[in-house]
């Protein structure tokens, strides 16, 4: 398909009989003058005072935690940079919800709105940090803070951190083995079920403190000791409580040698619930 643009041309031409037989543009109007140095710096100026991303007010740190445990404290902070302007007011969001407003030209300089999942605590809060107690699975989300200079620029800047909610286990992972006894060669089956979190833990296996690793998994060995190695891992909702709560269940087959053996005879097999560092049972 072809696009055609209308265009006119500037200058028509007549042909002059005389001796020199030349071409002349027909007359014309001048060019408009450019505008004075002066009132071209002034047209800058307020552009750069309306138009957003300009040098102007702005957020220096924001401080959102990305884990926190259920029933934990919790303290949002948003530092600000006037750059000379007056603040109108500091705001704060999760989602598209608003629950928390500073504005220090108000009667009441802080205004709180209900949101589930939110408990401000609005003694210890001020303009830069907002304190949060009793957080649940629904505090979860990507939290917002949001200032607004005031008069004349109401120029603002904003930024977003997501926070995650976890579940701490209150329990140990549980073992279960066929056996307790085994020899050289014997492939050892068991089974390590996490206590109902959300969301699951991550579990992983260890056998004399070393970890059964990925690496491991594919036959190339743990510390040179030529692992034969599988692990299963499935997950299965919990029973009388949380939306979203899980536990979760790894099955091990491991081909045991004599190097998993101590001089005593004994191998230690264990197994860990972790969640991104957050905890570890």
């Amino acid at each position: 398909m072809t696009t055609s643009l209308p265009f006119n041309c500037p200058y028509s031409y007549s042909y002059s009989n005389n001796n020199h037989n030349r071409l002349s543009p027909a007359a014309t109007s001048p060019p408009p003058r450019p505008p004075p140095p002066l009132l071209l710096l002034l047209l800058l100026l307020l552009l750069s005072t309306f138009l957003p991303g300009t040098a102007g007010i702005r957020i220096t740190e924001m401080h959102v935690p990305r884990l926190v445990k259920v029933g934990s404290t919790v303290k949002l902070a948003c530092r600000v940079d006037l750059q000379g302007a007056s603040l109108y007011s500091l705001n704060w969001w999760r989602g598209s919800e608003q629950f928390y407003q500073f504005s220090p030209s108000s009667e009441d300089q802080i205004t709180v709105w209900e949101s589930p999942g939110i408990t401000v605590d609005e003694l210890k809060s001020e303009r830069d940090v907002v304190v949060l107690h009793n957080i649940s699975h629904s505090t979860s989300g990507n939290f917002k803070c949001e200032v607004l200079a005031d008069h004349p620029s109401f120029e603002k800047d904003s930024e977003i951190t997501y926070m995650e909610v976890v579940d701490e286990p209150k329990q140990d992972p549980k073992v279960s083995l066929e056996r307790l006894q085994w020899s050289p060669g014997e492939v050892l089956k068991a089974n390590c079920t996490s206590p109902v979190t959300r969301p699951p833990s991550d579990l992983n296996w260890f056998i004399n403190g070393e970890k059964v690793s990925q690496w491991s998994m594919q036959g190339q060995g743990m510390s040179g000791r030529g692992l034969d190695v599988s692990v299963g891992v499935g997950v299965g909702v919990g029973v009388g409580v949380g939306m979203g709560s899980r536990s979760r269940t790894s099955q091990l087959n491991l081909v045991l040698r004599e190097t998993h053996f101590t001089l005593g005879g004994q191998a230690v097999l264990s197994c860990d619930a972790t969640y991104k560092k957050l905890y570890s049972r």
